[in-house]
């Protein structure tokens, strides 16, 4: 029996109610939102590598509960997973996630353990910490705990996270199913629920602590850029040696096109195309149990963001490796020269004396 075309829309709007009321707390809210006069989630976009397999995350986050509507997970060799970027709108990255799934089946347990990360990890007080840096496109510290959770949880040393995020109305990301018959979304898992639902604090108060040092530093600027350092041994310098202002050398990510881009527009890369260090003004660390993260102002009033997990001797321009030695020194070592030649001095007055009487 074909249905009346009055049923049909009452059923449409019931469902847009029920899908509202899923993200925002109040019929007041789920109407605003079903009219488009608010937003009420995020959109993240994370291309994953996790050593030889590549892997996208699509997940809906609720900011008005805190939570994920929706997470999609696919890990595999699929040659389409390797070309989707971040920046890609959202009919185009589930299109192509889509796409990937049918070519080639994903990777199931790797796909759940990522999700179930993301489920875990992004609890109420991360988010809420996350949201103000998410607001003016910020994801360093989150690529930066996921790479850390994910190369803890799974045991593995090559994690790389690419991310972006939008804001948006969940009903227009949730009206369309690309992946309908295709790809499920993946659940919260039932024995993470009462350990995510916890304060950070109890979980982990060092990891929390640390989070703390590092949104203080990030503090009045703009913009956060992941980098890496670069060691140098011999003529580097230790980390307690630092000082606020201090020049240290830095490498810029340069693999995707968007890095690439970034890289260029902030002076790392030459003409030719070829990777070249930045040089950064030293901010702070925020340390850890066997984490540091180093900040140092960059190119165009940019923060940058490294990661060590032990202290290392980070390498510094050739000017400020043979910069003069402080003052202090200086005059600590014109005082051992001062010595020293008063010594000799006397040495030579001593000999001259006994010359004298053994020739008398």
């Amino acid at each position: 029996m074909e249905q009346n075309p009055q049923t049909s829309k009452l059923q449409e709007q019931a469902n847009q109610m029920n899908l509202a009321l899923e993200s925002v707390h109040t019929e007041e809210q789920a109407i605003e939102l079903i009219q488009g006069k608010i937003k009420d989630a995020y959109l993240l976009k994370l291309r994953i590598d996790v050593e030889n397999k590549a892997g996208v995350v699509l997940g809906l986050l609720s900011r008005y509960k805190n939570e994920f509507l929706e997470l999609y997970s696919v890990f595999s060799n699929s040659s389409m997973i390797r070309k989707i970027r971040t920046f890609e709108d959202f009919g185009q990255i589930s299109h192509d996630m889509a796409e990937a799934a049918r070519q080639e089946a994903p990777d199931p347990g790797l796909s759940d353990q990522v999700a179930r990360i993301l489920h875990l990890k992004l609890n109420k007080q991360i988010l809420e910490q996350y949201y103000p840096m998410w607001d003016r496109n910020d994801t360093a510290a989150l690529v930066n705990l996921l790479e850390n959770q994910i190369k803890s949880g799974m045991k593995i040393n090559m994690v790389r996270v690419q991310a972006d995020v939008e804001f948006v109305s969940s009903l227009k990301c949730r009206g369309k199913s690309f992946f309908a018959g295709i790809l499920s979304s993946i659940p919260r898992p039932p024995e993470d629920a009462a350990e995510s639902a916890g304060p950070v604090e109890n979980l982990d108060p060092e990891k929390a602590a640390v989070m703390r040092q590092i949104e203080t530093i990030r503090k009045g600027f703009g913009r956060v850029v992941l980098a890496k350092t670069i060691l140098s041994p011999v003529n580097g310098i230790d980390f307690d040696d630092l000082n606020e202002g201090d020049k240290i050398l830095l490498q810029l990510p340069s693999v995707s096109p968007e890095e690439k881009a970034l890289a260029k527009t902030l002076g790392a890369m030459d003409k030719d195309g070829n990777v070249k260090p930045v040089i950064g003004s030293f901010v702070a660390i925020a340390s850890g149990k066997n984490e540091y993260h180093i900040f140092a102002k960059g190119p165009a009033g940019v923060l940058l963001q490294a990661f060590e997990e032990r202290p290392v001797r980070l390498a510094r321009p050739k000017t400020a490796a043979n910069a003069p030695r402080p003052a202090s020194m200086s005059k600590q070592s014109e005082s051992n020269n001062t010595l020293n030649y008063a010594i000799l001095v006397g040495v030579v007055l001593l000999v001259g004396l006994l010359a004298f009487i053994l020739l008398k």
